[in-house]
């Protein structure tokens, strides 16, 4: 049977929460599940009932070099059949019509089919406002057709299905960075991608504020990362007139950075910020996204 969907889903040490991603998929002929395990402890997984193990239409891959999320879906990549791409993280889920969309977009000719947000906290499955931002940048297109706004939303790779012969043709991977290595992939396929769609269904539900999630990880080392993959994106959207869509994140980390009192690393990034995005424009940046410091203040979007 022709499979319509990759589904590919990195994991660690989440068994439980992984289970739960499983069973929020709809049983159907033509998905192909692919689990990639990085190098989970297993003193917390059994390896013997993994989730998914057994489970029709699913494979199971297990990496034993911890190289992260980034790597762990290159791996699923290599393996996907589907007509499709959809990516989850484990510690998500989808809702009840995930199913009912998979129906309606299975034919569909556009390349990516962009999907609004639902987001609970992680403690209490409470909603969560995390989504709203997403969604009104969303919202926002779909009145104006100004494809590029969507390069202010928060870059994952999940709430989207991917035309997979797109990523093909491009070579499009994630980065192999612990902290990340979504970003590079979602710039490159918002730009690449000429036909595209915003879906007002709500298939996807981001589950924040888990204390153990590498997104809830702020030391000094995980943002400098970031801040570094955010200047690879502005460096890639500089070269097709794109970069200043992108800047903000930039401005974004360092402000966090700055706020930990680490000035020597803040004032080392800053050089580089003047090297490769120029001086001024550097400076212009920061004056003109000043207000994202009540953001990182006041907010635990990030």
């Amino acid at each position: 049977m022709e499979i319509n969907y990759t589904i590919i889903i990195p994991h660690k040490n989440t068994p439980q929460l992984l289970q739960r991603c499983l069973d929020s998929i709809p049983p159907r002929d033509d998905t192909q599940i692919i689990i990639v395990d990085d190098n989970s402890d297993p003193s917390i997984v059994n390896f013997d009932h993994f989730p998914g193990l057994y489970q029709p239409n699913t494979e199971v891959y297990f990496t034993k070099v911890s190289k992260g999320a980034g790597y762990a879906r290159n791996v699923g990549l290599q393996h996907a059949k589907g007509k499709w791409l959809v990516f989850a993280d484990a510690d998500d889920f989808f809702m009840p019509c995930f199913n009912e969309a998979l129906e309606k977009y299975m034919d569909n000719e556009n390349d990516v089919i962009y999907f609004k947000l639902t987001t609970v906290d992680s403690r209490t499955l409470k909603l969560h406002t995390w989504c709203m931002f997403v969604n009104d940048i969303l919202s926002k297109i779909q009145k104006t057709n100004d494809w590029n706004l969507v390069l202010k939303i928060v870059p994952t790779p999940w709430g989207k299905l991917i035309k997979h012969d797109l990523i093909m043709q491009h070579n499009i991977q994630f980065q192999e960075s612990l902290w990340s290595n979504d970003v590079l992939f979602f710039v490159k396929l918002a730009t690449i991608s000429t036909k595209k769609l915003i879906s007002d269904q709500i298939v996807y539900c981001y589950v924040i504020n888990r204390q153990e999630s590498l997104m809830g990880n702020h030391t000094i080392e995980s943002m400098s990362v970031r801040h570094q993959v955010c200047i690879d994106a502005f460096v890639y959207l500089k070269k097709i007139s794109k970069e200043k869509y992108y800047f903000h994140f930039i401005v974004f980390w360092w402000f966090r950075i700055l706020k930990t009192g680490k000035i020597t690393v803040a004032i080392s990034l800053l050089h580089k910020m003047f090297k490769i995005c120029g001086f001024w424009y550097t400076l212009k940046g920061i004056i003109r996204n000043i207000r994202l410091m009540h953001t990182i203040l006041f907010s635990d979007i990030l």
